[in-house]
């Protein structure tokens, strides 16, 4: 009789041992030789760093092929039945077939007749070998599960971090934890795609931790990655983490928001050296315009897409373009009765908003005085043997978490009321002169003010005809028509009355923009 041999380990560290898989091999050999069984050639079958949940393992389905279509094979020997599958329904259809084309599948450890009986026994085997592989998974999550929520890293760290053996958590890596917190505020900015942030990176000397150019794919892990604001992520449990952060949160947060909105426009890898590649069709055939630069100029023309017929034949410069695209941004004003009123509704409006904020900032505080004299508390009670470890470290990881989110909403109220005043102000500023800040802004600038402000333009002749997006042309219907603001203080009004406002300057220490008593 002519038999196959198959090993298997679960992983490569177990493979490079000289016991398992040689071990496995001389077994069943000896058990073949004791049975006057032949060897086939090349009927050795081993798996490294396979696991047996799966049957699809490319060793497994060599011999499971050779098995089918060799008809000189009579049998197949392994050291122990888990070795070939940890999952019942998988042992049992691979016995099915192996038995159709008249191969027997032996265990040399666990040798089963083939009786009743011997069924049973193999049947019982093999839902072990099933439970145990469920057991060893789960011991591994809980284990897992219960080193994250105590703060530590289970696994190697991330880039700009390095593993602390004492600890079993993180510690900051000196050479490459400034890249990485470098990476976050230059992305942030919306200047950079993946690969141009990879690149910029590269010449200011950031490699990995092998010494290679980190590569664009690398920098997409880092940047969607929340373990650097203190946030630990496994499939098992999600906790913060005890070791230092790299950045804030919101830092995180702004760089998604810019992830997102790259994907959005499907952009994210352009160089933008044409700001108004997307947004300009022609007017006769609907084909878009397409930028191309000839002698140091750049054009833009009708690509005939629609209809190759198109009469649109004419080039435009975009030194017309940028031109009468500012042009168009000049009309972006508010009337000035309607800035008077509005600016009055915020001045009250951001008055409360400081109020309410200001009242949550002493709260937070109160919170935090109370937290940390828990902690304080527990480490006295631990120290004096009132409760066991296994207590406290619960207690403790509580409060510090609690504590870690009181501290993260408090900075994010620092400060917040001056950012929303100096935004009001900054649109307000825009309103005024859109047109100045479009000519004297750079290329990507130009582009984001574009989406910001049109939808796309029509173009015949050489000129532009706007399509703008929905809040600014509200704005166009609010110059054309004759605004009047409401009366304030008149019965049953409930518009807000006022008396007087005084005048500052735009962004100013803080300050509101006004513009006047009315």
């Amino acid at each position: 009789m002519n038999y196959l041999i198959y090993g298997r380990v679960s992983t490569s560290r177990q493979a490079e041992r000289e016991l398992s898989i040689p071990a496995q091999v001389k077994a069943c050999q000896k058990y073949g030789m004791d049975h006057h069984w032949t060897l086939a050639p090349d009927g050795i079958y081993e798996e490294k760093g396979e696991s047996a949940r799966t049957v699809e393992r490319p060793q497994l389905q060599k011999m499971l092929h050779r098995a089918k279509t060799d008809g000189k094979i009579d049998v197949i020997l392994m050291h122990k039945l888990d070795r070939m599958c940890r999952n019942v329904a998988d042992y049992a259809a691979i016995k099915m077939m192996l038995k159709k084309h008249d191969v027997r599948l032996i265990s040399v450890v666990e040798q089963f007749d083939e009786s009743f009986s011997g069924e049973l026994v193999e049947n019982i085997m093999s839902s072990i070998a099933q439970w145990t592989s469920q057991n060893i998974s789960w011991e591994v999550r809980k284990g897992l599960k219960e080193a994250v929520e105590r703060g530590r890293f289970p696994g190697y760290a991330p880039t700009g971090y390095l593993n602390d053996k004492k600890t079993k958590s993180l510690i900051v890596d000196p050479v490459r934890a400034p890249f990485v917190k470098m990476a976050f505020e230059l992305y942030a900015t919306g200047k950079y795609s993946y690969l141009s942030l990879a690149k910029e990176l590269a010449k200011r000397g950031f490699k990995s931790k092998y010494g290679n150019l980190v590569k664009r794919t690398s920098i997409e892990h880092i940047l969607m990655n929340p373990i650097y604001y203190g946030l630990i992520k496994t499939r098992s449990a999600t906790c913060q983490a005890s070791f230092p952060t790299l950045i804030t949160k919101k830092v995180f947060d702004d760089v998604q928001e810019v992830i997102q909105q790259h994907n959005h426009s499907a952009d994210r890898s352009r160089k933008h050296s044409y700001p108004m590649a997307g947004f300009m069709r022609c007017a006769v055939c609907g084909s878009t315009l397409c930028g191309q630069t000839q002698k140091g100029h750049l054009y833009y023309a009708c690509t005939h897409w629609n209809d190759r017929k198109c009469t649109e034949r004419k080039y435009i410069r975009w030194e017309s373009v940028e031109e009468q695209v500012a042009m168009h941004l000049s009309r972006v004003q508010l009337p000035d009765r309607f800035k008077k009123v509005l600016d009055a509704y915020f001045q009250h409006f951001a008055k409360e908003r400081i109020n309410q904020e200001e009242k949550e900032r002493k709260n937070l505080k109160q919170e935090l005085v109370r937290v940390q004299q828990q902690i304080r508390n527990i480490v006295v009670d631990r120290s004096k043997r009132i409760i066991d470890a296994d207590v406290f470290i619960k207690i403790q990881d509580e409060l510090l978490k609690e504590k870690e989110m009181y501290q993260e909403r408090l900075s994010i109220l620092e400060g917040k009321s001056d950012k929303f005043v100096q935004k009001f102000n900054e649109i307000l500023d825009f309103t005024d002169h859109a047109d100045k800040v479009f000519q004297t802004s750079g290329m990507h600038q130009k582009r984001t003010l574009v989406k910001l402000c049109f939808e796309g333009f029509t173009v015949q002749n050489q000129k532009l005809t706007p399509i703008w997006t929905p809040v600014f042309d509200v704005l166009m219907d609010l110059n054309s028509s004759n605004f009047e603001p409401p009366k304030a203080g008149g019965k049953g009004s409930k518009t807000l009355a006022v008396t007087k406002v005084q005048s500052c300057q735009s962004g100013g220490d803080g300050e509101i923009r006004t513009l006047g008593a009315f």
